[in-house]
């Protein structure tokens, strides 16, 4: 049995449309709300590899709209990607699918190599970084946000079509509200998802086919569905350039939250290796899981996760102070100097 009769069937799709679909990469951004739902329709349509990025641990307050998740993997811990990757592959084993438990970075834009990115992203400032590396690199993205009944998607090919600046002129302002938590309907994100899906779909099937400059809005309260035209605004500050530098440089050890998360993100100044940092947990008997390039413990009940590039994650943080005093213990724990020093000798 073809497991994609019926999708072939569909005349703009046919035979040809699905051998497309079955060769091509999508790179999801964000593996929440959205993120759940857009992976699970793209591996229902049979796209061969799925390239998911998120940061995050798997909580309760994610079941109430991120479909993919159930209260295991809350139980077990799980990143989102790690979770996601297991369901979706007992939906369609045939998909590959790699697994970044990480924000997204200039790295995972520049170096990945996918056909699409479906912007699922809960924040402006991470979407930012999107929109200049899709203009520097020339690739197209599926925006997509929702919030509260409010959803809106648009395809977008920036280097010659709108970008987000040209669509919100008041992303400044918006990446200000990143965290302003305002909620979400939970029948809002499979109609949201769907949008675009369908998009990403046409695009694969279809690239010339697809309209760059029309936003569709959708509000599931009302009942309405809107589309609006977009202009590309010659004298954008954003899409006038194409040689944006893609990161800023971080501020050494200033905790951030993730935005709509207990998770708050961290970077040490004089980090350790991962291979020190695994060797030490063993040291004081505190059993971790490591990677290729992370390692996963418990400090003081919290889960926390060590990157080989010196970040560290500390989950289910009630509050910034709670945070920040985790981190200053485990700082202070640590043989960092020690370990300066013997890369100076």
């Amino acid at each position: 049995m073809n497991r994609y009769d019926r999708q072939e069937r569909v005349r703009t799709i046919g035979v040809a449309g699905q051998r497309r679909i079955c060769a091509s990469t999508i790179l999801i951004a964000g593996v929440g709300a959205l993120g759940s739902y857009t992976a699970s329709q793209l591996v229902r349509a049979g796209v061969a590899h799925l390239i998911l990025v998120d940061p995050d641990i798997v909580s309760t307050t994610n079941l109430q709209r991120q479909a993919l998740f159930t209260e295991q993997d809350v139980k077990d811990q799980k990143f989102k990607v790690t979770a996601a990757r297991d369901h979706l592959l007992a939906i369609n084993h045939n998909v590959q699918i790699d697994i970044y438990p990480e924000a997204l970075t200039k790295l995972h834009l520049t170096t990945l190599h996918f056909d699409l990115v479906c912007d699922c992203l809960d924040n402006f400032k991470t979407r930012d970084l999107l929109n200049k590396a899709a203009i520097n690199q020339g690739f197209d993205f599926i925006f997509a946000s929702c919030a509260g009944n409010f959803g809106s998607v648009m395809a977008m090919s920036p280097a010659k079509h709108p970008c987000l600046s040209c669509l919100y002129p008041n992303l400044d302002s918006l990446m200000q509200t990143d965290c302003d938590l305002i909620g979400v309907n939970t029948a809002l994100v499979p109609l949201v998802s769907g949008l675009q899906v369908s998009l990403a779909l046409h695009y694969l099937v279809d690239k010339t086919g697809v309209n760059f400059d029309q936003l569709i809005t959708i509000d599931n309260w009302q009942m309405m569905q809107q589309s609006y035209k977009v202009n590309k605004d010659h004298q954008c500050p954003i899409c006038s350039r194409h040689d944006w530098p893609l990161t800023e440089a971080p501020q050494a050890e200033q905790l951030q939250v993730l935005c709509g998360t207990q998770t708050y993100s961290v970077k040490f100044s004089a980090p350790l290796t991962l291979q020190t940092f695994s060797n030490w947990l063993t040291d004081r008997n505190v059993q971790s899981h490591q990677f290729k390039r992370f390692l996963t413990f418990r400090w003081q009940t919290y889960a926390i996760s060590y990157f080989d590039n010196g970040k560290l994650l500390l989950y289910g943080m009630p509050t910034l102070a709670a945070a920040t005093k985790i981190f200053n213990d485990l700082k202070q724990a640590l043989p960092i100097a020690e370990e300066q020093e013997e890369l100076q000798k």
